[in-house]
């Protein structure tokens, strides 16, 4: 178990009976890369509650006897909870989400609520603690542990969540971009072809992509946020992994606009198994059309799924190509 999952747990044990992680009658495990934090409440005999945006972590949980939100609207899911509870989870990169998270667990109707989030000593902010604050009495910092430390939030404030919203488009809790198109993106729409025939916006966010396109549109995304904010302008969307739901061959058109970084590192094989998945859901002589930072070089691992690729459009910052399936 890292170290920063082991600071976290302990935080909860605090007082509790021998043997015991916690007291509360729910635990509410939030951002939970590695699933120990999962693991560990599910081992503890409580109600265990997954918050987590991701799909595949969620599936995991399942399998290990929690509850999950997965694709609802946390606010509402958590809506006229009661009892005590205790909420973990890694330190959100983005404030929308930490308050997404914050205000939606606040506004609950838990008895007591006390929330422990934790992170690097480097990737904590003042903003973090303010944003607790907004739904939270009181928000102290736990003591370090080598470079890690945790935000303890108890009191919760009556508060509400609302989605950002602008320029047409909803931001859902840490959806990438929040409400705006974000720049490869519109160039990644503005290279689609007149004739979309069946269209998968693939890893759609927040939508930005397929928004008001006419015809046969679908999106997917294996980030709940993400969906609900493509669901809130009208998109028929799925919460799952790379379009795993959906049979073979069932598009003739596929946007890809590729996620290119883990937390604040860029990691050019995120984008593997969305290709994968490009080259099972696409028709024979159906199209890809991909986004990507022009200085990463995704065309041949592109070639190499697909065959036939050539640049559709370019700026400084991205390029878009265009693929065709055998």
């Amino acid at each position: 178990m890292r170290t920063l999952d082991s600071l976290i747990l302990d935080q909860i044990s605090g007082g509790a009976d021998a043997g015991s992680l916690t007291t509360a009658d729910t635990i509410l495990v939030c951002d939970d890369p590695t699933g120990d934090l999962t693991a560990a409440a599910c081992g503890s005999g409580r109600r265990v509650v997954v918050l987590d945006s991701d799909y595949s972590r969620c599936q995991r949980a399942i399998s290990l006897g929690a509850q999950i939100a997965g694709d609802r609207r946390l606010d509402e899911f958590l809506a006229g909870s009661n009892g005590s509870a205790v909420a973990v989870g890694e330190m959100p990169k983005s404030l929308s989400r930490l308050d997404y998270l914050a205000r939606s667990i606040a506004g609950a109707g838990f008895d007591t609520v006390t929330c422990v989030f934790g992170a690097n000593n480097k990737h904590l902010a003042r903003s973090m603690n303010e944003t607790l604050a907004t739904s939270f009495e009181e928000v102290s910092a736990s003591r370090g542990r080598g470079k890690f430390r945790c935000l303890v939030a108890t009191g919760p404030r009556n508060v509400t969540y609302e989605p950002a919203a602008g320029d047409g488009l909803v931001a859902v809790g840490g959806v990438f971009s929040g409400a705006r198109a974000d720049h490869g993106g519109e160039l990644l729409r503005s290279a689609l072809p007149a004739q979309l025939g069946r269209f998968l916006d693939l890893g759609c966010g927040n939508g930005s992509v397929s928004r008001g396109l006419d015809g046969d549109i679908t999106a997917t995304d294996s980030d709940a946020d993400a969906v609900l904010s493509a669901r809130a302008i009208g998109l028929s969307t799925t919460w799952d992994d790379a379009g795993s739901r959906f049979p073979a061959g069932t598009f003739d058109t596929i946007a890809l606009n590729p996620p290119f970084h883990a937390g604040t590192t860029v990691d050019a094989t995120l984008v593997s198994s969305l290709l994968d998945a490009s080259a099972r859901l696409l028709a024979p002589g159906g199209c890809l059309y991909l986004v990507h930072n022009s200085h990463l070089r995704y065309r041949p691992e592109v070639e190499r799924r697909l065959g036939s690729v050539e640049q559709v459009a370019r700026n400084q910052r991205y390029t878009v190509l265009r693929a065709t399936a055998r």
